[in-house]
């Protein structure tokens, strides 16, 4: 569905330049999607140099090291340290990618900040809705405490349904019937350029 893209891209567009206290996190997350909006709104920028300016934002306040784990379960333990370095990277790519293009068609959809649950001592949902053609959609940005690295995001939740915990579905069938490399080759498949993008 185009507004669960467009929403999951809002909501990766984030920015700390260093780690953020949990009592920043609700002004820090207010204050780099407006950014990011800003960005979105820009028509003197083409959608490669938005692309750049994005990921400037929002690539320091995420831990894609720790949604990649969470994505593979107790299988990730088991890959050696350099099959790990490699699964990090493509996991990253394919979130990126998966979102990038439906980001770039935002049309003026309006997001709302709105308060806090800590279900855990070391978990930080923040509750938010985005607002698209007289329509709510609901979705929550998931922090852990990453300790010295300040509040990081981990996962988010989209009406309802886990980002992270698709793709473990996913991953988790696909390793039912084939191996660790079989699943790397289709991530960094899915991650090549489109003929159009050449």
């Amino acid at each position: 569905m185009k507004f669960y893209k467009i929403l999951l891209g809002i909501c990766l567009f984030l920015n700390s330049a260093f780690g953020i206290n949990e009592n920043e996190i609700k002004d820090e997350v207010i204050k780099k999607t407006n950014l990011a909006i800003e960005v979105l709104k820009n028509s003197e920028l083409d959608n490669e140099t938005k692309s750049k300016e994005l990921f400037k934002i929002f690539d320091p306040l995420f831990d894609y090291k720790q949604m990649a784990k969470i994505s593979l379960a107790k299988r990730y333990n088991s890959l050696s340290k350099e099959e790990q370095e490699k699964f990090n990277i493509a996991f990253e790519q394919k979130l990126k990618n998966s979102y990038i293009d439906k980001l770039l068609s935002y049309t003026n959809q309006e997001v709302i900040i709105q308060d806090a649950t800590k279900p855990q001592p070391t978990r930080y949902w923040l509750n938010s809705q985005l607002i698209s053609d007289g329509k709510t959609y609901d979705f929550v940005y998931k922090f852990y405490d990453a300790k010295e690295r300040g509040w990081l995001i981990y996962d988010l939740d989209i009406i309802g349904v886990s980002v992270i915990q698709t793709y473990r579905s996913q991953f988790g069938d696909m390793l039912d019937n084939a191996d660790f490399e079989t699943l790397l080759t289709k991530l960094n498949q899915a991650n090549l350029p489109s003929q159009d993008d050449k």
